[in-house]
């Protein structure tokens, strides 16, 4: 029974691979990642041996598979390339979430309230909202959108088991309340489908395919946003000072070719981040604009903090990183399992 369930998850991972390789000029990601995937899930055979899988973990995995056969039905190899990273970690999870449940990573986000007030923001150093062109007015409603603060506050809070699991359902081209909860069923924290987390991640999974994009790209911006709130230094002005899609200038010149998703504008160092839905949106390009906007600060005698919040394992960003190349020794990154330090400082 063990090695079946095991072989159906593997089979359904060589059959994503597939179609994922269908995007050529991916293939390099696509065949980091997946190299990494097959051997995470050939190690989870071989550590389960002939141990019966608890019938909590299988209902998870059976919720897991049907995932997966949606994903390829649906034949979207881009969301397909997404599943290539994600799906071997969520095995993992489910199962040492049943098996070993003190194995699994934890990430405490501080919850002291604010008292400091910050700095002024250097001089020289200045923020300017983004022009409203068509794209950035359809982009605010979606921020807008009553089910992305609940849900932001409720990643904030959660496990990186729980986050995890949530983007997975949140990816889903058509999740189910029934399967979600089994997924969640299988965590410690058992939550149920009325919890925030599990309300607000079907209701994204549920969204239109071009719709579905943009609304995981503003979850990550929302949660990012929330945890830099809670910092002590900002908690009592946190809605002034961390603001979204904002273009940064040093001495009244902005060369950035978009505006920065989420940033901190503080002293006595401001902040600069990027926010991803997986890491494959990590590139070249992206490492380059935010260490030019770190120089450019630089040459005016003044330090900026630069980053990226990559909603995905940091086993994958460090896949990821592994072929892009680019300047990226002063770039932070923020992985799932690590959201809790945007609280710290």
């Amino acid at each position: 029974m063990t090695d079946a369930v095991l072989s159906q998850q593997h089979d359904l991972y060589r059959r994503i691979v597939a179609l994922g390789e269908e995007v050529t000029d991916a293939l390099d990601h696509t065949n980091a990642v997946s190299t990494l995937g097959d051997m995470e899930l050939t190690r989870a055979s071989a550590a389960i041996g002939d141990r019966v899988i608890p019938k909590s973990a299988s209902a998870a995995l059976e919720s897991l598979a049907a995932s997966m056969e949606r994903v390829i039905d649906d034949g979207d190899p881009h969301r397909a390339i997404d599943w290539i990273g994600m799906h071997p970690r969520l095995v993992l999870t489910l199962l040492a979430a049943v098996l070993n449940p003190a194995s699994l990573p934890k990430d405490p986000v501080p919850t002291g309230a604010g008292s400091a007030i910050p700095a002024r923001i250097p001089a020289g150093v200045s923020f300017s909202d983004a022009p409203r062109d068509g794209r950035a007015v359809v982009y605010a409603g979606i921020q807008a959108d009553p089910i992305l603060r609940p849900l932001a506050v409720a990643i904030a809070n959660a496990s990186p088991a729980e986050r995890l699991v949530a983007r997975g359902v949140m990816n889903d081209p058509g999740p189910s309340a029934a399967e979600a909860a089994a997924l969640f069923a299988a965590l410690p924290s058992h939550r149920n489908t009325s919890d925030p987390i599990v309300v607000g991640a079907l209701a994204i999974g549920g969204k239109a395919q071009a719709s579905n994009a943009q609304y995981r790209g503003a979850v990550v911006e929302a949660v990012t946003a929330e945890l830099l709130r809670r910092r002590p230094t900002l908690a009592i002005d946190g809605d002034r000072l961390v603001r979204r899609e904002r273009r940064f200038a040093v001495d009244g010149t902005s060369a950035d070719p978009h505006p920065f998703d989420v940033t901190v504008e503080a002293g006595p160092t401001p902040e600069l981040w990027d926010c991803k839905w997986g890491a494959r949106g990590i590139d070249a390009s992206l490492l380059a604009e935010l260490e030019d906007a770190r120089i450019r600060a630089a040459g005016s005698g003044v330090r900026v903090a630069i980053g990226v919040v990559a909603f995905d394992t940091a086993a994958v960003v460090a896949a990821r990183l592994g072929i892009v190349h680019a300047p990226r020794e002063k770039t932070r990154m923020i992985t799932l399992e690590t959201l809790g330090r945007l609280a710290a400082g």
